[in-house]
C-alpha cells in the first residue's frame, strides 16, 4: 500500500478547514434568513428569500464531508484521492471563480492543484 505524503497528505483536513470556514461565514452571513427558517418551523420553511442561506450551508456541509473521505482514504488507506475527485473540485472552482469572482471559491483552486499532483 503506498502511503500519501507531503502537503498532498493534508488535502482532506484543508478541505474539513474550508467547509468549516463556508458555514462559519454563513451563519453570519445569513443570520437573519437562518433564523426566519428556524422561526418558521425548518420544515417546508425555506422560502425565495431563504434558499441561499439554506444552501450555503449545505455547501459547507458537503465540503466537510468531501473533506473527512479524502482525509480517511489517504491517512488512514494510504491511498490517493481518485484523480476524478481533483478534476471535480478544480472544474467547480474554476466556474465558481468565473461567476463569483469575489467569493471563497480561490480556497479551492490550490487545494485542487496539490490533489492533481503524481
Amino acid at each position: 500500500m503506498d502511503m500519501v505524503s507531503g502537503i498532498k497528505r493534508q488535502m482532506g483536513f484543508t478541505l474539513i478547514l474550508t467547509g468549516l470556514l463556508h458555514t462559519v461565514v454563513g451563519l453570519f452571513l445569513y443570520a437573519e434568513p437562518l433564523q426566519q427558517i428556524v422561526a418558521n418551523g425548518f420544515w417546508n420553511a425555506v422560502g425565495k428569500e431563504e434558499v441561499a442561506a439554506f444552501w450555503f450551508l449545505m455547501f459547507g456541509f458537503m465540503l466537510m464531508l468531501l473533506g473527512y473521505m479524502a482525509d480517511w482514504l489517504m491517512k488512514k488507506k494510504g491511498m490517493e484521492t481518485p484523480a476524478a475527485f481533483g478534476w471535480t473540485i478544480l472544474g467547480i472552482c474554476v466556474v465558481g471563480v468565473i461567476a463569483m469572482p469575489a467569493s471563497g471559491f480561490w480556497l479551492g483552486l490550490p487545494q485542487a492543484g496539490i490533489l492533481l499532483r503524481k
